[in-house]
């Protein structure tokens, strides 16, 4: 039997329509997370590109080949990039550099040095890069004299003159300021969006009656939202469960979980001892700060002559004294709010009123969005 419970919780599944909702509420996570990320991307990328930056200069050399003819007559023509790396590495053009550099290592000038054949095979460019322009300057030079010495004696060039010689600059990072402001965004808006699934999986809120089935071994006997309209089905739902549930008998107790009794109690009773739904349920005033029913001042209600004795309680003041009336009555109707983390606390009062032989008749969502419960059952 519990292998069966199991595979039947496994297979249950995700209810996405709810997720999608409930991170439809919190997109403005993201956008936010997003721009942060965004803007320490970019900030970032300046301070270490200002200040880490390794410091690095570097200079360029032109450099014009004259060919020698082979016996042929023919002008030599397999001088290539590769062959000049080559050539600037080793002996003898690396000797006679390393005689015009004293105190060098001939490692350091291998690894400053680097040779190129663009696409002329006559223009050769010479690069070299170190940590300072004193340097790269005195490698530069050298690097330009060794080889117009180098022409001199081989047989296969005749001259290499210096057409162009580049002072040593400053190397900076490509400008991605951009690139760092994205990544940042992409980053935190992951983020974000980690962070509010974490928070869907841990988050035990009643949103629909199905979270109440789910959670809690109590009838979910409907919702109350907060514009509560007789027009609408959650209104009719709720009225027609609580008579059918309560049958003759006129008395029983609600226990708000977010501690806003007196007026839940003045909710519950204007939409049980109401018959014009149409009309009678009003909406409240978008200035007030609780959301709930249209419900008059005691010098401006109606003479509705009531049939139902409800008597409210806060979770906050639950006690022995407050269990005996509930045993009094009929039972108790558990009213938990909307969008609220209260699995805990309502676990906590559901053993509490178990082991004080409260009968709890089910369990009612107060507060209810209405544009929510609307997308959700559309």
């Amino acid at each position: 039997m519990k292998m069966e419970m199991n595979e039947e919780y496994l297979n249950k599944g995700m209810d996405l329509k709810r997720l999608a909702l409930y991170l439809q509420k919190k997109i403005w996570l993201v956008i936010m997370f997003a721009i942060l990320g965004a803007t320490c991307g970019g900030i970032i990328y300046q301070v270490v590109r200002a200040m880490k930056m390794p410091v690095e200069y570097a200079s360029v050399s032109k450099l014009y080949i004259s060919f020698g003819n082979d016996e042929n007559g023919d002008v030599y023509q397999y001088y290539n990039g590769y062959t000049w790396n080559d050539l600037i590495d080793a002996d003898p053009i690396l000797d006679i550099v390393m005689s015009n550099l004293p105190g060098y290592d001939a490692d350091q000038v291998r690894e400053a040095t680097t040779a190129e054949i663009l696409s002329d095979i006559r223009l050769l460019t010479i690069t070299v890069r170190g940590d300072n322009e004193k340097f790269v300057r005195e490698i530069r030079n050298a690097m330009e004299s060794g080889l117009r010495e180098y022409a001199r004696d081989a047989k296969e060039l005749n001259q290499i003159a210096v057409i162009r010689s580049g002072a040593p600059e400053r190397v900076y990072w490509d400008e991605r300021t951009t690139e760092a402001c994205v990544t940042g965004a992409v980053l935190l808006g992951i983020l974000a969006m980690l962070i509010i699934g974490f928070s869907y999986v841990l988050d035990e809120s009643v949103y629909v009656q199905e979270d109440l089935e789910k959670k809690y071994a109590c009838r979910a006997l409907g919702i109350l939202t907060r514009n509560q309209k007789g027009l609408q089905p959650y209104a009719r739902e709720l009225k027609s469960n609580l008579k059918y549930l309560m049958g003759e008998e006129r008395t029983f107790a609600v226990l708000d979980m977010d501690n806003h009794a007196d007026t839940r109690k003045l909710e519950v009773e204007r939409l049980l001892n109401t018959d014009d739904a149409d009309g009678l349920l009003g909406t409240m005033p978008a200035a007030e700060e609780d959301f709930t029913w249209n419900i008059p001042g005691r010098e401006k209600a109606p003479e509705v002559k009531s049939e139902w004795d409800i008597i409210a309680f806060n979770e906050n003041i639950l006690s022995g004294e407050e269990c005996k009336k509930i045993r009094e009555t009929s039972g108790v109707v558990i009213l938990l709010p909307f969008g609220k983390d209260t699995g805990r606390k309502t676990s906590r009062i559901l053993s509490f009123l178990k082991n004080q032989d409260c009968k709890v008749l089910g369990m009612v969502i107060a507060q209810a969005d209405e544009e929510f419960l609307n997308r959700y059952f559309a």
